[in-house]
This record gives structure tokens, sequence and C-alpha cells, in this order.
């Protein structure tokens, strides 16, 4: 190329690029280009890890209890082991069994409740049991460990009384079926137990007065309580009127007003309650043997001036023990 064509093409560059037009050449540098005005860029997205394919726990409900009854034929597996009552320390004071029937026993079992199996028997008119004070509440009754006779065991506390004096079982054992007698108010059976001659004397308190108390022969027991005639039992305490009642309204007053089958204190030949009231018993029945089934009050706020007891005198006949005398006894002035 001639130095004038160069000259020539430098010249018209310069004249190009004062109109803003912009050529390139081989050898010119790349122009820049201004950036265009744009929104600035969101970072890229970014994606929530999909948690794993881990199991979701299938809730399985329980289904609802039933009564339909558990038949097997093991024996019921006991959902407790029972302390035995033989690691107990037993008190010296003694307990009676009551509120059992004749053709019945006081279970002992291996634990405290009806689902231990039973270790052994107290007969309905068993004495001196000993008792230990570990007490526990099964279901709302009360259990105890008891000692008797050498054999130890858990027992029902509503069917022992504490115990005031001893007599001979035999006399226990006839003294449990009357006052069991009476309770059910079971006339028959108690005409059998009564003195076939001398009969039964009815007693308000325990002053026995021969002259005015009221007896029945055997043979009038079955009937007495539909019987609508009135006697004169006695006296009330305190005012001296005459207790004019028919044989249930005496019953109901002076003879089952408590449930005397199940007292607080059984009182063999002992006597238990006492009142201002003298108590000739021995006097009027020598030789005899008193039960009594004593209750030591019922309202805290009479501090025991409620008290109420019912004596059974019993005399030997022909190798048997016969009822005499009915004696009731309460707090009098």
């Amino acid at each position: 190329m001639s130095y004038k064509k160069v000259v020539l093409a430098l010249g018209l560059s310069v004249l190009l690029a004062a109109c803003g037009i912009v050529t390139s050449t081989p050898e010119a540098r790349p122009a820049t280009i201004a950036p265009t005005e744009t929104a600035t860029p969101l970072p890229p997205p970014t994606a929530t890890p999909i948690p794993t394919d881990t199991p979701t726990p299938v809730f399985t409900p329980t289904p609802p209890a039933t009564n339909t009854p558990v038949i097997t034929t093991e024996p019921p597996e006991q959902s407790a082991v029972a302390t035995p009552a033989e690691a107990y320390v037993f008190s010296a004071e003694p307990y009676a069994v009551v509120n059992v029937a004749r053709d019945d026993v006081l279970n002992m079992r291996a634990g405290p409740g009806v689902e231990f199996s039973v270790v052994g028997t107290l007969p309905y008119y068993a004495e001196g049991v000993q008792l230990a004070d570990a007490a526990v509440t099964v279901d709302g009754l009360p259990w105890v460990p008891v000692k008797y006779l050498g054999a130890a065991g858990w027992v029902n506390r509503n069917y022992l009384s504490r115990q005031a004096g001893y007599v001979d079982e035999r006399v226990a054992a006839r003294a449990a079926e009357i006052i069991f007698a009476i309770k059910n108010k079971d006339m028959a059976t108690l005409a059998t137990l009564v003195h076939p001659k001398k009969g039964v004397r009815f007693s308000p308190y325990t002053y026995v007065d021969v002259a005015n108390d009221a007896v029945f022969s055997a043979a009038e027991l079955p009937t007495a309580p539909e019987n609508p005639t009135a006697y004169i039992w006695g006296a009330f305490d305190g005012s001296g009127e005459p207790i004019n009642m028919t044989f249930a309204e005496y019953w109901q007053r002076f003879v089952y007003d408590a449930n005397f089958a199940q007292p607080d204190v059984i009182g063999f030949n002992q006597t238990v309650g006492r009142g201002n009231t003298i108590n000739n018993i021995t006097e009027v029945y020598p030789g005899a043997v008193v039960v009594e089934y004593h209750f030591t009050g019922f309202d805290p706020k009479l501090e025991g001036m409620d008290w109420r007891s019912l004596r059974l005198v019993l005399e030997p006949l022909d190798g048997e023990w016969v009822l005499v005398g009915i004696v009731h006894d309460e707090w009098t002035i």
C-alpha cells in the first residue's frame, strides 16, 4: 500500500469516529460495549430436599376391653406377690371369728384378696386368733395377716372382733349359732337352741327383773314376730314407764337394735359394757356362761355414751349349751 493510501485511510477512520461510526480492522481492539441495564439476577433456586423414603409409622388402635371372661384351666395368675403372713409380727391380743354361719368357714389366703389361693380355714367359732398390724385394703375390704393354731394367712378383717375372755369352744360355737339366728330373725332355728323347759327370758337392761321380764317358750318363738299382742317387758330407764310393745317392736328396740353379729368386741364370760344399771346376771343365772356382743359407740360426738351390748345367757343341759336369757344393755341414767 502506498503512503498516500495509508494516510487517506487513517483520515477516513478519524472522520467516521467523529461521526460515531466505528469500524473495525483486523488490527483494531474489540470495541467495548457499554453494559445494558438489566435486573439484578436472582440466585438460582435451591430445591428443598425431599425426605428419603422413611416408612411412616402405622398406628394400630388398641381394641376396647370387653367383659368376655377368659376361660382357662390354669389357676388365675396373681398380679402381685404378697408378703407371706408368717413374716409379720403378731399381737398377743386375741380376736374371735364373727358373722360366719355354722355351715361355713373363714378362709385364710396366701395374700390379701380373694384372688389368692386358700391356705387354711378358721371355724365359725374360732377364738384366740392373732392379728398383725399390717392391714391392706383390696376392693374396699380390709385384709390382715393372722395366725391361728400355728397356721398363718390373710383374712377379711370384717369377720374378726376383738376378744375379751375365753370359753370352751362348744360354748363359743353355740353362741355363734344363736347370734346368727337372731341376726336373720330365724325363729325356727332359735327355738331349737332355747331351753326346752325354761324357755328364754328377755331383759331390756342388764338388771334382770325376774318379776316383770317377759319369758317365751321354745314353742312360742316361731310365731312370735307375727303376734299382734302387746306385752309388758319391764320399764323404761329414766321415766319408769312400762315397756308396752309387741314382740316385733321389742325385738327391734331391745334385741337387735345394732348389728350384734359383727360387734366391736365379743366378751366370753367377761363383762365389756358397763353403765349405771346393776348387773345381776350371775345372781339370776348361777352356773351360766354369758357371751356379750358389744359396740363401743356409734357417734363420735357422744364419746361412747351410745354404746350397746347384747348378752346371751347359756346353761348346760345334757351335754349341750342352751339359751335361757337375752339381755340387752346400753348407757342408762
